[in-house]
């Protein structure tokens, strides 16, 4: 029979909730016009998720904000508050540390100063992209504030109950801190995870929440363990009230978001209500708040055991997470999160039926069953194994969507066309390939479904490519070397009006690009690290070596590092037009930047270059360096103009300083490291010209996948060459 009546239990509690809700929702406008005013926001370019616009940080302050008045409230409205303060004094001063851990004031600040902790790690992660492990070190510092607060120091006791080692109550102490450590952790990363949508992580977790009130109300009927009940209670209202009040500001689609400092505050909290409810004499309880948090555990761990079936790290981030997969999967956005909505509801009832009702030695083997379940639709529905790309040189279109694309000079492109041919089997449309080249032998020729041999680049060579758009009714021209850029750009309007989108930067980019001496001038102008250009005079004083460059080179052409001063004579002798730089120490990086149809820089995949040949990389690695990656992003952004791939030279000095070398606004020879990395520009490419949003991440992409490319060849007869146009 239950001791307490709810009226009693919510009598001077019920105000916690709503207060944690105002406060939330008025302090969100505030600290989301701070964080526009600061320019605290994410940009399209940044390394989070991609939007349409800049979307302001610093979520997470307002939510923790919205949960210290909810406590502050809870602990003024106290009973016998001043008692209990004079306890701690007594407490302290006569080192009676065990006692405080049944003061509720006291559990109440570890609790208070765990979640402040937690937050400002998680703010200075949003800030300054701090590295995962000093994270987890902070994600510890709050579980050590529970610890010293005397929150979950009962768990290893409860946890292992069934095996009945109360002969070995020495080793309690230390097993309660280590699984209370281990599950702030892991509770804290689960939701920082989940964090991917708009509202799909604060949704999920207000239903969470809202599961802990019902639960924390249910059992402090029974009034088990005074204090702790009356603090379970609090704690998730004040949850609920916070998450509820910021979740209208944060819903898709969202105009601020609640960051690393929202999410893993929300997750810490999570994890305190599951410490806090091993405060009994059996895991009954415990067990019935994983259920409710079950979708987020579910969601981590699917990711994890995908990044090991694919042999990467769990700590590289990628597209394996349910969510990732469903949106891919052409689900919209809104529909995704309000079906984790569903699915969290579901759980969060049948996880509080299961603990009130079923006995914990029926409810796990229904919990084992319902696991087991879950892991075996995973498989059915192919989410588990990631899927095989198709290395198919040719295709039969299906029906449905087709796409006329056509390739410009295409070359030796081979591997690239390859990508974009994967690329519509896995949309699941046509696509006609048709490539274009003024040598019938060109490789690239042999993986299209329609070829033309054009003249070479110059008088006739646009005219033949229009001609050819508008027979084929070419949807997209993609351009591939430098010489036929300007020509292209300059003629988009003519080749619009066929109907064929060209692929390809504005005028003035090209312009900037094309010209060694403009890209130094633009890159200086605008603050970026570049080789200066030397003078005459300041030849006579520089120290070698140095560099000397065509001013309109491409491809590494007359490209020379300088040793001394005879070998700059004989080159400046040969070519008195070539251009003297500093040359610069340091690990050579091309960067593949992504750029959407609106002119925004959605993912940047740094490759450093192990070996060159002939200009172009035959060895390379992807490196996710943060700061190539920002700074590559904000040159695309600050150059405007740009579309489609647009590659960056670079070099990373021994001081960590990001010097620009050149732009190439083309699809460079490695891309398809970058593509095979998970950065599939081919596939963002064709669901663009589709009309589609593709589910586009700035650092969802392996690091450390290395490409070394050989020679391979097609063997033809006479009869099975393209034959030259008249």
């Amino acid at each position: 029979m239950h001791r307490y009546p709810l009226v009693e239990i919510l009598r001077d509690k019920w105000w916690i909730g709503p207060v944690s809700f105002l406060v939330a929702m008025a302090t969100t406008p505030i600290v989301r016009h701070f964080a526009y005013r600061a320019k605290l926001v994410d940009k399209p370019n940044n390394l989070l998720k991609p939007h349409r616009r800049p979307v302001a940080y610093l979520g997470g302050v307002s939510l923790c904000l919205g949960l210290l008045a909810g406590l502050a409230y809870f602990a003024l409205t106290m009973p016998d508050l001043s008692r209990r303060w004079a306890q701690i004094g007594h407490c302290l001063s006569e080192g009676r540390f065990t006692a405080l851990w049944e003061n509720p004031v006291w559990n109440l600040l570890g609790v208070a100063l765990g979640s402040i902790t937690v937050m400002v790690v998680g703010l200075l992660d949003d800030l300054k992209d701090v590295k995962p492990k000093y994270k987890v070190y902070g994600q510890l510092l709050a579980g050590l504030c529970l610890l010293i607060g005397g929150v979950g120091m009962r768990m290893g006791a409860v946890l292992l109950s069934p095996l009945e080692l109360s002969q070995y109550a020495w080793l309690m102490v230390p097993l309660s801190a280590a699984m209370l450590l281990v599950v702030v952790v892991a509770i804290c990363n689960a939701a920082n995870l989940l964090d991917g949508l708009d509202g799909l992580c604060s949704g999920v977790i207000g239903f969470v929440a809202i599961g802990f009130v019902f639960f924390s109300i249910w059992l402090a009927t029974w009034g088990r363990v005074h204090g702790i009940d009356e603090l379970r209670v609090a704690l998730s209202l004040a949850m609920t009230g916070a998450v509820l009040g910021f979740l209208p500001y944060n819903a898709p689609p969202a105009s601020i978001f609640m960051g690393d400092a929202g999410s893993m505050l929300l997750g810490f909290l999570v994890a305190t209500m599951m410490a806090m409810f091993c405060q009994e004499g059996h895991p009954r309880w415990f067990l019935t708040s994983c259920v409710v948090f079950s979708v987020p555990i579910l969601d981590s761990a699917l990711a994890v055991v995908r990044r090991i079936i694919a042999k990467r790290s769990i700590f590289t981030g990628d597209r394996s997470h349910l969510y990732d997969q469903l949106v891919d999967r052409g689900m919209a956005v809104k529909r995704v999160v309000i079906l984790f909505y569903v699915v969290c509801l579901v759980m969060t009832i049948f996880g509080l039926v299961m603990g009130v009702y079923v006995r914990i030695r029926h409810a796990v083997p229904v919990y084992l069953a319902l696991f087991i379940t879950v892991w075996i639709l995973f498989y059915k529905f192919g989410l588990i194994t990631p899927k095989e790309r198709s290395d198919s040189s040719k295709s039969t279109v299906p029906p449905g969507e087709k796409l006329n694309l056509l390739f410009c000079s295409v070359g030796r492109r081979v591997a690239l066309l390859q990508e974009f041919r994967r690329g519509a089997h896995d949309l699941g449309i046509g696509m006609v390939m048709h490539a274009a080249d003024h040598i019938p032998l060109a490789p690239a020729l042999q993986v299209a479904d329609s070829t033309v041999i054009v003249p070479s680049i110059g008088p006739g060579y646009i005219e033949c490519l229009l001609a050819y758009c508008r027979k084929n009714r070419i949807d997209a021209a993609i351009p591939l070397i430098d010489p036929e850029l300007p020509l292209l750009s300059g003629a988009r309007e003519d080749f619009a009006a066929a109907g064929t989108k060209v692929i390809i930067s504005s005028p003035e980019v090209i312009r900037i690009s094309m010209d060694k001496v403009l890209t130094t001038e633009f890159l200086v102008e605008n603050g970026f690290c570049t080789p200066r250009i030397l003078s005459k005079e300041e030849l006579r004083k520089s120290s070698y070596p140095l560099f000397v460059k065509p001013r309109d080179g491409s491809s590494s052409v007359e490209a020379h590092k300088i040793i001394d001063q005879q070998a700059l004579d004989y080159h400046l002798y040969v070519r008195p037009e070539l251009i003297v730089q500093e040359f610069i120490d340091g690990s050579e990086y091309t960067v593949d930047v992504f750029v959407d149809f609106d002119g925004r820089p959605r993912c940047a995949v740094p490759r450093l270059r192990h070996e060159v040949r002939s200009g172009e990389v035959s060895k390379s690695r992807t490196v996710q360096h943060a700061r190539i990656m920002q700074e590559s992003c904000r040159l695309v952004e600050v150059l405007g103009g740009c579309l489609g791939m647009t590659t960056i030279q670079c070099f990373l000095t021994p001081e960590d300083e990001v010097v620009f070398i050149e732009i190439n606004p083309r699809f460079g020879g490695g891309a398809p490291l970058s593509i095979r990395a998970g950065a599939d520009s081919p596939r963002w490419v064709l669901e663009l010209l589709l009309g589609r949003q593709p589910s586009i991440s700035m650092r969802r992409w392996t690091n450390n996948l290395f490409m070394l490319r050989f020679d391979q060849a097609f063997f033809r007869e006479p009869k099975d060459l393209p034959a030259e146009e008249t």
